[in-house]
């Protein structure tokens, strides 16, 4: 009886969490909703453009990283361009060229997912896959 028990158990648990693991491995379907639009122009690492709008990083109107042994957020609002350089790791090394003229480097997690919405639909590129995005103010 009590083994009984015990598989049945089992089979409830593993189809819970297998069921479970189906939830963003089926691939991208479209961009996250974000409170405000901006508009990039976006440059992959093989030097294709898109234009885009309803930009975010993760889901986010701003990005995150790290400068040093300090972590970092940077807004969108701040920035005009940002520049991806080499990926060392599991990071890649960014330049923030600000609006005030100044520009800040950090380091953000390679496998991290820039989303937007162009006229053909929704895209989606992980933060190593990019050159630059120009922000359009």
């Amino acid at each position: 009886m009590l083994r009984r028990v015990a598989y049945t158990v089992f089979i409830l648990c593993s189809a819970f969490l297998l069921t479970a693991m189906g939830g963003k491995g089926g691939g991208f379907e479209r961009a996250p909703r974000v409170e405000k639009n901006y508009a990039v122009v976006i440059t992959d690492a093989s030097g294709n453009t898109i234009k885009g709008e309803k930009f975010s990083w993760e889901g986010r109107i701003h990005f995150a990283g790290y400068m040093g042994m300090a972590q970092v957020v940077v807004p969108f609002d701040k920035v005009k361009e940002l520049t991806v350089g080499e990926k060392k790791d599991r990071k890649v090394k960014t330049t923030a060229h600000l609006v005030d003229g100044s520009e800040t480097t950090l380091e953000m997690d390679a496998d991290s997912r820039c989303y937007g919405e162009a006229g053909f639909g929704s895209f989606m590129l992980m933060m190593d896959e990019l050159k630059s995005i120009n922000f359009k103010k």
